[in-house]
């Protein structure tokens, strides 16, 4: 009797799952109060509102031209530069000193965003075995919705230490995601350089 077993997923599966989960929080921990901040700017909600959907409407413009980063530099390259302007974005969000600017920040943090999913999504398919492509985009699913979950809960503790508080706390997950990412795809054997 032959018992199969299934094959253990590479630490480079493992560290871009670990990469969505990070990014979902850290986006669900700005979330609630990107509002807020942009209303202390005395703006209007509707202006308020529009902090919110930059960073979607510029994820929706800007996917085909990451598709073409991707195909020209490579998904390592395109993903660690897309979380890095995510993250410098994020970050810049903290000392945002006008509605204008945090608008023009949330709007680029889009784009970065593009970049880095659709190079985790080229990655996980070019890492994953054939026959685990399924349970691994599961589990890059599970994760990211988990993050999703638990980012608001943990942004509003984040955010009793300031409406920017959560910005700099999404900026050094970001950092910390691109770090270990960066350090897995480095010594990925199954990967070109």
């Amino acid at each position: 009797m032959t018992t199969q077993t299934t094959p253990r997923l590479p630490f480079e599966i493992w560290a871009l799952i670990a990469g969505s989960f990070a990014v979902a929080v850290g986006y669900g921990v700005v979330a609630p109060v990107l509002p807020q901040l942009a209303s202390s700017f005395g703006v209007s909600i509707t202006a308020a509102s529009a902090i919110v959907s930059a960073f979607a409407a510029m994820r929706l413009v800007f996917a085909p031209a990451a598709g073409w980063f991707v195909n020209k530099w490579g998904e390592r390259p395109t993903y660690t530069i897309g979380l890095l302007i995510v993250a410098a974005s994020t970050g810049a969000c903290a000392i945002a000193a006008t509605y204008g600017q945090l608008l023009v920040l949330r709007a680029a943090g889009g784009i970065g965003s593009t970049m880095f999913s659709i190079a985790a999504t080229g990655l996980l398919i070019r890492l994953a075995p054939v026959k685990m492509r399924g349970r691994i985009s599961s589990y890059n699913a599970a994760s990211f919705l988990l993050g999703g979950l638990l980012g608001p809960v943990l942004g509003g503790v984040v955010a009793s230490f300031g409406l920017r508080a959560p910005f700099v706390f999404y900026f050094g997950m970001l950092l910390v995601a691109a770090a270990l990412v960066g350090i897995a795809l480095r010594r990925s054997t199954t990967l070109p350089s």
